[in-house]
């Protein structure tokens, strides 16, 4: 895999990870966020499922029994505990706070990658993500000041900080275990959802039950927002994500996905006419300069090879 490609598909993850928010609010007109949940890992492992059948990738399916415990465990990380988790979140807290406490993750498997994947820190990854950081709290909060953890958002702003450590630690450990597990990007993706189906069942299940199934009767929208996030903002996210982490380093992949909330702002400002603040074009600018600076060596030695 070039240099180029390895690049490339971590922000091809954030790109597709920033539609989802604009998805889900018109898939919010027919679902609860914890359907929309459910929906997705269940479409996700249908469509990558029947794609793989269809290529006879029969070997995706196959497994040693002694995968699964870890699989499982990566499943919850990625899916199964990390989007119920998330959803909280956001109902105990503001959306903003748990937007950007959520978006933290890129911080903790920088911070941590050293220690469990020995891999080295440069002063081009730590400042590329200061600067790439910063401007996802620019977009996110408007350049307003975030309230966060005080009295009345506590709780879902520790909940948001969970959902970070859960989804950091799918990467960390996805790249720890791969390789002894002799996992292939295309079977970790199709197994993350598919065990993250069971506790995402009852998650949904405990909405419904609680609250109703659904805001109201689903319409040809909602089921193609819900389509849309199932195959290409979940299936083919985590591939892409999967597949680029195999062959880089996670410090220089993860903030890549910073591109989530400048995508997300893009597209909300492009389709549903909400407003874009100078504060927020400032921090698009800011994210995109982090990601240049954390790729400056690898780019750097790639123009001198050519």
């Amino acid at each position: 895999m070039s240099l180029k490609r390895t690049q490339l598909l971590p922000s091809l993850a954030g790109v597709l990870w920033g539609t989802v928010f604009p998805a889900l609010k018109l898939a919010l007109g027919g679902f609860s966020p914890l359907e929309i949940a459910l929906l997705r890992g269940l479409i996700g492992a249908l469509s990558l499922g029947l794609v793989y059948s269809g290529l006879g990738r029969w070997e995706v399916f196959h497994l040693d029994r002694r995968a699964f415990p870890r699989l499982f465990i990566l499943a919850l990380a990625g899916a199964g505990a990390f989007w119920p988790i998330q959803t909280f979140s956001v109902a105990r807290s503001t959306s903003a706070n748990a937007a950007f406490l959520v978006t933290t993750y890129p911080v903790l498997v920088t911070v941590l990658a050293p220690i469990l994947l020995g891999e080295a820190l440069s002063r081009e990854k730590a400042a590329g993500l200061v600067l790439a950081l910063s401007g996802a709290y620019l977009v996110i909060s408007g350049g307003q000041v975030l309230g966060l953890f005080g009295s009345r958002t506590l709780l879902g702003d520790g909940l948001a900080l969970l959902a970070s450590l859960c989804f950091a630690g799918y990467i960390l450990l996805n790249k720890r275990w791969s390789p002894g597990l002799k996992l292939s990007p295309e079977t970790l993706s199709f197994y993350t959802f598919a065990l993250a189906l069971p506790p995402l069942l009852l998650a949904a299940g405990f909405s419904s039950a609680t609250s109703g199934w659904g805001q109201s009767a689903p319409t040809p929208v909602t089921w193609g927002a819900v389509l849309w996030l199932g195959i290409m903002a979940t299936a083919g996210a985590f591939l892409a994500l999967n597949l680029g982490l195999k062959e880089a380093a996670v410090s220089r992949s993860v903030v890549h996905l910073l591109l989530i909330p400048l995508v997300a702002t893009l597209l909300s400002y492009l389709l549903l006419g909400e407003e874009m603040t100078p504060a927020q074009i400032t921090g698009g600018g800011l994210i995109l300069v982090g990601i240049l600076a954390s790729n400056w060596r690898s780019l750097a030695g790639k123009r001198k090879a050519s």
